[in-house]
This record gives structure tokens, C-alpha cells and sequence, in this order.
């Protein structure tokens, strides 16, 4: 009986290991297929900033791609937050269609992130979420589209 608990563990414990390595193989894999296709700032007036940052994942067909869009906000230099939007296209050189869509976000420096929307219409993917801190609100915008190539902004 005791024996047959030790190979229980044991087995356990190498499935847990291999699960964990095989995972970990799997998110550097796919970081090394994301590649950033755009940065640049946005000027939002009132001293707040946005720093966008447009990435590609790719895809294994040729009708389906996956981006994302991140935005990291300042406020007179300070960073007081970040968004992200992610979303999966389909296209076939007339259409294209947004198939799905996911966001997250974190406010930082006393800021806090709330009131988070993700939505697809058409080609397009949307997040709408705001930055608050005491009496003032910074309003999160989030868009991706794509063309009936696959060209993504």
C-alpha cells in the first residue's frame, strides 16, 4: 500500500512537471511569433499621453489573424495606467469580419481602471474602459480593424 502511494506521487508529481514545461514551451513559442507592426504617442490633451503599441501574432491560415493593441497612459510624465485589446480576424480578400475580442487593464500611481466594454461590430473590434483618480476621468478607447486582406489598424 505505501508503495503504491510512493508511484502515485511520483507519477503525480512527473505529469504536474511535464504539464508545466509543456505550457511554458507554449507561451514562448508564441512570443516569438508576436512582432510589433506600429508605435506612437497620442497627445490627449489636459497633460495625459498614450503610448500604442500595435502587434501581430501569426496565424497558421491564411484567412485568420490575430492582433492586439495596447495603450500605456501618462499624465504630465507619470505612468498612470495600461489597456489592452485583442482580437481574432477572419478575411478572404472581399470581406473581413472581427470573430472575436478580449481586453484587460490596470490602473497605476493611484489611479484606478474600471468600467470595461469589449465588443466586435463588422470588421472592427472595440474596448471602452476610463482611468479615475479622485474627481478626474480619463476616457479608454480601443480599436482594431481590418481590411478584406487582413491589413489590420
Amino acid at each position: 500500500m505505501v508503495q503504491t502511494k510512493k508511484h502515485a506521487k511520483k507519477l503525480i508529481s512527473f505529469v504536474l512537471v511535464s504539464l508545466f514545461v509543456f505550457l511554458f514551451s507554449f507561451s514562448c513559442f508564441a512570443q516569438e511569433n508576436t512582432r510589433i507592426i506600429n508605435t506612437y504617442t497620442e497627445d490627449l490633451g489636459n497633460g495625459i499621453t498614450a503610448v500604442v503599441t500595435i502587434s501581430e501574432v501569426d496565424s497558421l491560415t491564411r484567412s485568420t489573424t490575430f492582433h492586439s493593441i495596447s495603450k500605456d497612459y501618462y499624465q504630465s510624465g507619470s505612468f498612470i495606467g495600461t489597456a489592452a485589446l485583442s482580437a481574432t480576424f477572419s478575411y478572404n480578400g472581399s470581406t473581413a469580419q472581427a470573430t472575436g475580442a478580449s481586453g484587460t487593464g490596470s490602473g497605476a500611481n493611484g489611479w484606478n481602471y474600471g468600467g470595461q466594454n469589449t465588443w466586435t461590430s463588422g470588421s472592427s473590434a472595440y474596448l471602452s474602459a476610463s482611468l479615475s483618480k479622485g474627481g478626474a476621468s480619463v476616457p479608454v478607447s480601443l480599436s482594431l480593424t481590418c481590411s478584406p486582406s487582413g491589413s489590420v489598424s
